[in-house]
C-alpha cells in the first residue's frame, strides 16, 4: 500500500496538479492502468477527481515562485499529458521512460527549476521512491486547503 510506505504526516496515496482557472480547473495526474483507461500521465476535469478521491482527504499546496515559473513548469506537466507519459509500474525513478505520480511532477519541477526539490524526500522504506513530503515542505509549498487539519 502507497500510504504505507509514504513518510507523511498525513494518509496521502496520490498527487495531481490543478490547472485552469475558476469554472474550468482541470487537474494532471498519472494513473496506472490499474485504475484508468489512460495508462499514464492525464487530463481530467477536477470534478471527476474529485469524485474518484477519498472523501476529506485533499490537500491543495502552492509553488511558492514567481508566476512565470509556475507558469513554465504547468507547461511541462501539460506536455507530459498530452504524450500521455506511460505510469511507471516499477515505481523505477532511475527509469525516465515512465513515471508514477509523484515522479511526473519531480521531473516537471527539475527541467524548469534545473534542480531536484524531491530528491531530499526519498523514502528510505522503499528504494528510492520520493514521498509526498516535498509537497507538504512549507519553506517550497503554501497550504491552501489541508482536509487533514480540523480547526
Amino acid at each position: 500500500k502507497i500510504i504505507e510506505v509514504q513518510e507523511s504526516p498525513f494518509q496521502v496515496s496520490h498527487c495531481a496538479m490543478l490547472i485552469g482557472e475558476p469554472g474550468n480547473w482541470k487537474v494532471i495526474h498519472s494513473l496506472s492502468s490499474s485504475v484508468s483507461p489512460i495508462d499514464g500521465a492525464q487530463e481530467q476535469s477536477l470534478q471527476r477527481f474529485l469524485n474518484e478521491s477519498v472523501p476529506n482527504s485533499i490537500i491543495v499546496q502552492r509553488f511558492k515562485s514567481h508566476p512565470d515559473t509556475l507558469s513554465k513548469i504547468v507547461n511541462r506537466v501539460k506536455y507530459y499529458s498530452s504524450i500521455h507519459k506511460p505510469f511507471d509500474h516499477d515505481f523505477d525513478r532511475l527509469d525516465t521512460t515512465n513515471f508514477y505520480c509523484t515522479e511526473l511532477f519531480q521531473h516537471c519541477f527539475q527541467d524548469i527549476l534545473e534542480k531536484d526539490i524531491f530528491q531530499q524526500y526519498e523514502t528510505t522504506l522503499t528504494m528510492g521512491i520520493y514521498n509526498l513530503n516535498a509537497i507538504l515542505d512549507t519553506s517550497l509549498f503554501k497550504t491552501i486547503i489541508n482536509h487533514h487539519i480540523i480547526e
